[in-house]
């Protein structure tokens, strides 16, 4: 679209009474709308058609909304302050299928603009894009100013950078085409149904928005910002596989970035696409820059006097950013960092040696030599407080790891595990980008997150994980990262990751949150009987912070009070199961998430009593050889379900549930024979002797192959 000065001064319209010579309705005063105010001037407007089609003046809204109207006006638009034809206009509106009074239906939609944007506006002063719009020989022109099209701003700033990188200042050139491509909110025009002419036009703007982010990234490429145009170029050539330019582009930053496999591998993927798609080899620069990376040519070096400065100026020079929240798919979005990490709990006691742990494992990804993310799995029973600790950890870290903090729940509220697919989609929309727009298919959703989070410093919390497939995908690329992933169950197949294992609480640290959630004094008054009442819960952090709550909203029971109502071990989740915490209903999905056969056996362990037990007691409990119940017992141990009481070298290693968990067990233990025996009488069958006290195993080996 061009525009010249004289093209852009404004002309005043003429007064006419009674009817417009095109049919269009004057106003109320017998004055053609398009001609008042002339002592003042057409008011300023602010046109946008980049993106979805807005028009404001004197800080109110002007967009038509009638839609017919709105592509009229966008056909004018396109070629502001020229006449367009009115046979232009109905070939554009209707694609050679007029209606009969396709003229007069014209003069209609040209009435519709030149309304008064709001009925208690009267009069033509009222800034709407009406007066711009006048009528000529076979035809309708709209005025503009220069400064009044966002696309007339683009095409400036365009032209300028296009000097700028001409004359040798990058720096210039970088700085306004950021500035034009801010100016970009989508596609142009993007709410408005378009006629061939229109959508011709959308595309020329497309290629050229296109162009002009190429031409951001030579800039940035000769200010030596290649590390931190990586992430960029990843996704340009993943979004658009056979622009050469961008593929150039991304192996000229691979390889002053130190990443020549990179740049060769991207070549490849190009030519590949090419041949596939097009059936043609990449052009003959694209192979010379593939010979010259293969040969470290000194010509793709940073010039001498660029690098230096670089150098210089690198610490505190802002990220190569996106451009605007509006761009296409191929240019990622601008977000502010993301922080949604959960509070921290205020009362947090003890665990400082697995803090430590988590900490230095996730601090370790600073060794040059590693090229993937750190990852820590923190394990333990529901309830050991694996989420807590965790998220204490991650705001400990939060300093370490500036481009953002991301936690991701990977249980639902009805414990059913999440699809990495949609848990993949939820990260992508965090950090802008379009759900809609992206795949369905899980290694696609995770090779978008890995290029866009290659070159960043995240943590990611992933809490609760089921199993290894749901975290891999998860996992960002690059070495800058760290994951932290709390899991009830041992998660194998996650290469290099730290395992640290949370198990009940030093007695010391469960008395002291006992004092902070149910007072220092009454806890201190009998430390014995609050030694005691951990104990009953196993030390399970869960369990402590129950009977604390409970404590203190039962400030008439002392501490010896408590302790004896939960000795009872039928009294014991009943008291514990009153609070606020749901302490039988967390245990209980704990026993849910075992296959049943493990389930079953669990069942009967715990059935059997408090008493530890080795692996020839647990094959006789359950009716089966040491072999089957050795796995069995190995893989309550992956659940932590059962944990080791006593190992030491020589001897038989010994093993106990958890003194909660195992209350829970038998609980559903029991109710299954009951149901089990209602099931039998209802049918007839008498109960066989023993029943309740030994379930019958015989599809636990099902499980072991």
């Amino acid at each position: 679209m061009t525009h010249s000065a004289t093209e852009s001064t404004h002309r005043s319209g003429t007064r006419r009474s009674g009817t417009d010579r095109d049919g269009s309705h004057p106003d109320s005063n017998g004055q053609d709308t398009t001609g008042s105010n002339q002592s003042q001037g057409p008011r300023p407007l602010r046109i946008r058609i980049l993106g979805p089609m807005e028009i404001s003046g004197q800080g109110e809204d002007r967009t038509p909304s009638a839609p017919m109207a709105r592509r009229l006006l966008a056909a004018l638009l396109l070629h502001a302050n020229e006449q367009v034809r009115t046979s232009t206009l109905i070939d554009e509106l209707w694609d050679g299928e007029p209606p009969r009074l396709a003229r007069k239906t014209i003069q209609t939609y040209v009435y519709q603009l030149r309304k008064p944007p709001h009925p208690a506006v009267v009069g033509t002063g009222a800034g709407g894009i009406g007066e711009r719009v006048e009528t000529c020989p076979n035809g309708y022109r709209i005025r503009l100013a220069p400064d009044e099209l966002d696309l007339w701003q683009f095409e400036r700033h365009l032209a300028r950078a296009r000097v700028d990188l001409g004359d040798g200042d990058p720096e210039s050139a970088a700085r306004r085409l950021r500035v034009g491509l801010a100016l970009w909110r989508g596609d142009a025009f993007a709410d408005i149904e378009t006629g061939p002419a229109l959508a011709a036009r959308v595309a020329q703007l497309a290629d050229a928005r296109l162009g002009a982010v190429e031409l951001r990234v030579e800039a940035d490429l000769r200010l030596g910002r290649h590390h931190r145009l990586m992430g960029e170029l990843r996704q340009l050539t993943a979004d658009h596989p056979l622009n050469e330019e961008f593929a150039a582009q991304f192996m000229l930053a691979a390889y002053r970035s130190g990443q020549r496999g990179t740049a060769l591998e991207t070549f490849g993927q190009l030519r590949r696409d090419l041949v596939d798609e097009l059936g043609i080899e990449p052009s003959h620069r694209l192979q010379r820059l593939q010979r010259d990376v293969l040969n470290e040519a000194p010509a793709l070096d940073l010039a001498p006097d660029r690098a230096t400065a670089v150098r210089a100026t690198d610490a505190q020079a802002a990220p190569a950013a996106p451009e605007a929240p509006g761009m296409p798919a191929a240019v990622l979005p601008v977000t502010p960092v993301i922080a949604q990490l959960p509070a921290d709990t205020p009362d947090f006691v003890g665990r400082r040696a697995e803090l430590a742990r988590i900490v230095t494992h996730a601090k370790s990804g600073s060794d040059p030599l590693l090229t993937a993310p750190q990852v820590v799995t923190v394990l333990g029973q529901a309830g050991s407080g694996k989420s807590t600790v965790t998220v204490r950890a991650a705001h400990l870290l939060r300093e370490h790891f500036a481009d953002g903090q991301f936690h991701v729940r990977l249980h639902d509220e009805n414990d059913r595990p999440t699809d990495p697919a949609a848990a993949l989609r939820s990260l992508l929309r965090d950090i802008g980008m379009r759900v809609y727009e992206l795949p369905d298919q899980v290694d696609e959703l995770a090779r978008i997150f890995r290029s866009w989070s290659a070159d960043r410093s995240l943590l990611l919390v992933l809490d609760d994980a089921y199993g290894p497939e749901q975290v891999l995908p998860l996992l960002p690329g690059g070495s800058l990262s760290a994951v932290l992933v709390t899991s009830r169950v041992r998660l194998p197949g996650l290469p290099g990751a730290a395992n640290v294992e949370l198990g009940p609480m030093e007695t010391d640290d469960a008395v002291e949150l006992l004092a902070s959630l149910a007072g220092a004094d009454r806890v201190g008054a009998d430390v014995d009987a609050a030694r005691q009442t951990v104990r009953l819960t196993g030390n399970l952090a869960l369990g402590v912070r129950a009977v604390g709550e409970k404590l203190a909203a039962r400030r008439m029971w002392s501490v010896t009070e408590l302790a004896a109502r939960l000795a009872p071990e039928n009294h014991r989740l009943a008291e514990l199961g009153s609070g606020s915490l749901d302490v039988l209903g967390r245990l209980a999905g704990a026993c849910a998430r075992l296959a049943e056969p493990d389930s079953q056996a669990l069942a009967g362990l715990a059935g059997a009593g408090a008493v530890p037990f080795d692996i020839p007691r647990a094959a006789r409990t359950l009716a089966m050889d040491t072999w089957a119940a050795e796995l069995l017992v190995g893989r309550l141990l992956d659940h932590h379900v059962v944990e080791i009481a006593e190992s030491a070298p020589g001897a038989a290693t010994v093993y106990r549930i958890p003194e909660l968990l195992r209350l829970v067990a038998q609980t559903h233990a029991h109710a299954r024979d009951m149901a089990d025996a209602e099931l039998r009488l209802m049918s007839g069958t008498p109960l066989r002797a023993g029943q309740a006290a030994v379930p019958c195993f015989t599809s636990v080996l099902s499980t072991t192959a």
